[in-house]
């Protein structure tokens, strides 16, 4: 009989494992809105930096949705396939929805910095599937 003497460590961590990634996409997120806030705070003005944070919230909010919907305990791909798809369905209304309320509530918003920050959370969320 065989024994395995390899030494077993646990890991510590502050998120849950099942939540690891997305807990660091979510944070990236964040930080790349805070960072553009604070840049524009800094070389525009304060306009644009309220765009620019509606513009991050508005990315990151679709990702935790996405994020929420997919927690399956176990699946076949199919359902994850479908999951997936549904998940995916969510973000994007509540993209919709945010942009919607955006442009209804706040006229005078600065329409670039809304849309870069934006685009700037979703190539964060993207670029998550090459590097976490």
């Amino acid at each position: 009989m065989r024994r395995d003497n390899k030494i077993k460590f646990k890991t510590f961590s502050a998120v849950p494992a099942r939540i690891g990634v997305i807990g660091k996409v979510l944070a990236t997120q964040v930080f790349v809105t805070v960072a553009a806030v604070l840049g524009l705070l800094v070389f525009q003005d304060a306009h644009a930096a309220i765009a620019a944070a509606i513009g991050g919230v508005i990315g990151f909010a679709g990702g935790g949705v996405y994020a929420r919907k997919m927690q399956v305990a176990s699946a076949t791909p199919e359902e994850m396939l479908a999951g997936h798809y549904r998940a995916e369905g969510y973000k994007f209304v509540t993209a919709a929805v945010l942009f919607a309320m955006t442009f209804m509530l706040y006229r005078e918003i600065a329409p670039i910095p809304l849309f870069l920050t934006y685009a700037a959370t979703l190539l964060v969320y993207w670029a998550a599937l090459l590097f976490f």
